[in-house]
């Protein structure tokens, strides 16, 4: 007869809401998580909670004779949650990010280290991922917070602008012709790549034939295949820092940015320690 309580939340909004669908979309989950959920409490307490026709569902007699107590169920739990929270502070806690390596290493590095100084007790666990994992991992509940290039579904995801940078081209010094400002698109076309996995799909849509000789995530190798001779890349501003002498910088003749958003579902509030932890973001 037991259950954990994200089953009895999905039972209660997937009864508001009429669908297993909309109920994701509302909780946060994907929608056949959902239907595991409610159908896993069927399973527990040996009743039909719902009538399923099409993509609606909608309750039996034996789910209308129970929402009711679920609701307590729910409402009690976040009761409980507040009160732990107001006892607690942020004496104790956890925080959870995914997020692209540059994000991490120059925008979230100092105001983590910040953070950590002042509650010394709250647990962070960072994730450097590529944009499709940290979209993956927030999407499944596995992390509080996720860096993503785009805004995500504004049903089941909060999105707030947190970073625009520009693309640029780098390469060996003298690579390209002296005295050249910026590089037209059609001159990378036949130039072997040091790919990015940040900037890759920006390459992959502009220049669909292009030769990549490595892609990685590790800045420090990519500018050292570049010294090689090796090949060129598209990387992000943000990520560059100091070059050495020897390799520099030139833009696109029709500039490209990247635009990083941060993101949080829907339908699950945001721990206090995560909440404080943003708050130090944008100090």
């Amino acid at each position: 007869m037991e259950a954990n309580i994200h089953k009895f939340q999905a039972f209660v909004k997937a009864a508001e809401c009429g669908s297993f669908t909309r109920t994701a979309q509302q909780l946060g989950y994907t929608q056949s998580s959902v239907s595991r959920m409610v159908q896993g409490l069927e399973e527990d307490w040996g009743v039909r909670l719902f009538e399923r026709t099409g993509g609606t569902v909608r309750l039996t007699k034996e789910g209308e004779r129970l929402l009711p107590e679920a609701c307590a169920v729910v409402q009690s739990f976040e009761r409980f949650t507040m009160k732990v929270d107001d006892i607690n502070g942020l004496v104790s806690g956890n925080v959870s990010i995914a997020a692209p390596s540059s994000i991490v290493s120059w925008k979230l590095a100092r105001p983590l280290g910040a953070f950590a100084e002042d509650h010394p007790n709250i647990e962070i666990d960072i994730t450097e991922s590529t944009y499709s994992e940290a979209e993956k991992l927030l999407a499944e509940g596995a992390v509080d917070v996720a860096f993503v290039p785009k805004k995500l579904d504004p049903a089941a995801f909060s999105s707030k602008l947190f970073h625009k940078d520009e693309i640029v081209v780098v390469s060996r010094r003298g690579h390209f012709e002296p005295g050249r400002s910026s590089i037209p698109i059609d001159l990378l076309k036949d130039e072997r790549f040091i790919a990015d996995t940040e900037t890759a799909p920006l390459l992959q849509k502009e220049l669909r034939r292009a030769l990549v000789r490595c892609e990685t995530s590790d800045f420090n190798v990519i500018l050292a295949l570049i010294d090689a001779g090796l090949g060129i890349s598209l990387l992000p501003m943000l990520a560059l820092g100091k070059l050495p002498d020897t390799l520099e910088i030139h833009h696109l003749e029709i500039r490209a940015f990247r635009t990083m958003y941060m993101a949080h579902r829907l339908g699950q509030d945001l721990s206090l320690a995560a909440l404080t932890f943003l708050n130090y973001l944008y100090e």
